[in-house]
């Protein structure tokens, strides 16, 4: 039996509408720039803080947990207006579009004014669920009180970063994190290595650097918008208005609640890690912090990938739609092995930028061998995953793997790390499982082709 060799087709790599062409790693890389500049605050404020206290990191990790839970509403809404913006830009429909993307902004505004006095009064209730106690906790109400007033930018920054994207300019919006990430770079080190010339000192001068960040690369994502003409249009109707809505978060919403499951099991994780004690705790914030580099580029080629399947199944081209996913898998998956075992090999040079405590390094080569099989796993999911829900199939995934979160990164995780007495790789072994789970289900559930319309099933 002959094994196929590989044949790269570059033509699946690119997408013409009458907008214009767009191809995949012309939309890859910028997203990948992007995604780690947006990655990057949180990486300079456990790095700069690390020298400052091992408490505040664990309080900023702790308090950014319930913020990174908040936003995923603003995600869903934006991740299911990428979809229905995609597939009206495939299908021509460019006023409907227009429409779309206003809409998606008029929805994370508003619900992010609503819930700020609620989120702001209950702060302490909230972060008490995490188990924190003493230094760490009044740190981390501090910096969420800050951050918490400014949600109302984080939710408008998301869905006009998502429709630049549609429209096929990631490039500016990895500008608009640059800038984002410069000015919250050069504030915390203000803050933290220079008190004297800030007003505000330790975790609170921290969230106001993100906030001021925040705040410029959204007003500079808007001057993008007006520059390249992307108009954002009133629904003719409010019925339009309503209409769009439904249409946005029926994809949105499974899509927030599969986020958000992954997003709450590292919040339970959180919360049971510190039980462990305050070394684990702050050893989780450094690993976790290195570790979400690793599948950034799978994750970048999902999402640009998500955006030329949603303009092919627009346009009817199903088998296209097909090829282009499994091409894409052959090159995922090298690239993040890769990836994880130079994190292997340089993890004492990687955890001791943050810290040099030897209980933490010991616990390094544990957990970053056993996530190397979750990123393989990631390389899969991540194109088909993301691909799907571009056609618009997410229920079915959302439930089998908000099941499989609970059981394998919650229920397992807790047993291991507990009972077992595994501590931090058991947490990770039950991610591990997690996602190999994740990749297997929606590997099938696109080979299947239940995603194609019935009347046109190949």
């Amino acid at each position: 039996m002959k094994l196929q060799t590989f044949r790269f087709d570059k033509s699946l790599f690119s997408v013409t509408t009458s907008i214009g062409t767009v191809k995949l790693f012309s939309l890859a890389i910028p997203l990948l720039l992007e995604n780690i500049l947006n990655i990057l605050p949180g990486t300079v404020n456990t790095m700069v803080l690390g020298a400052y206290s091992d408490a505040a990191v664990a309080a900023v990790g702790a308090a950014n947990q319930i913020l990174i839970m908040f936003s995923l509403f603003f995600t869903a809404v934006s991740l299911g207006a990428m979809v229905v913006i995609s597939q009206n830009i495939g299908a021509e429909k460019l006023r409907a579009a227009g429409e779309i993307s206003l809409t998606a902004v008029v929805i994370c505004s508003g619900f992010s004014l609503i819930c700020i006095p609620f989120l702001f009064i209950f702060g302490g209730e909230i972060l008490s669920l995490l188990n924190l106690t003493g230094e760490i906790y009044e740190q981390a109400l501090e910096y969420y009180r800050i951050r918490i007033w400014f949600v109302a930018v984080m939710a408008i920054s998301t869905v006009v970063l998502a429709v630049l994207k549609c429209y096929g300019y990631p490039k500016y919006t990895m500008i608009s994190g640059l800038v984002t990430n410069v000015l919250n770079l050069v504030l915390t080190v203000v803050v933290v290595y220079f008190p004297e010339y800030s007003p505000v000192k330790g975790v609170a001068g921290v969230a106001w650097a993100c906030v001021i960040g925040q705040t410029v690369g959204l007003l500079l994502s808007i001057y993008y918008l007006v520059r390249l003409n992307i108009k954002l249009l009133f629904p003719k109707q409010w019925r339009d208005f309503w209409r769009y809505a439904g249409q946005i978060l029926k994809v949105g919403i499974p899509t927030g609640l599969s986020n958000a499951a992954f997003t709450i099991a590292q919040t339970v994780t959180t919360a049971f890690v510190a039980l462990l004690g305050d070394y684990v705790l702050s050893a989780k914030v450094y690993f976790s912090t290195i570790l979400s580099y690793t599948y950034l580029f799978s994750s970048s080629c999902g999402n640009a990938n998500s955006i030329l399947v949603g303009r092919l199944y627009g346009a009817g081209e199903y088998d296209r739609a097909t090829r282009l996913n499994n091409q894409l898998v052959r090159i995922t998956i090298p690239v993040n092995l890769l990836i994880s075992l130079a994190v292997i090999v340089f993890r004492y040079q990687l955890v001791g930028i943050f810290t040099h405590d030897p209980k933490i390094l010991a616990l390094a080569l544990g957990v970053f061998a056993v996530d190397l099989i979750a990123e393989q796993s990631r390389a899969v999911s991540q194109v088909y995953e993301y691909a799907l829900r571009a056609a618009g199939d997410v229920l079915f995934n959302v439930v089998a793997l908000t099941i499989s979160c609970w059981c394998l990164s919650i229920g397992l995780a807790y047993v291991l790390a507990i009972p077992c007495g595994l501590g931090l790789v058991g947490c990770w072994i039950g991610v591990v499982l997690d996602e190999v789970f994740r990749a297997v289900l929606t590997f099938i559930r696109w080979k299947i082709g239940v995603w194609i319309p019935k009347k046109q099933t190949v």
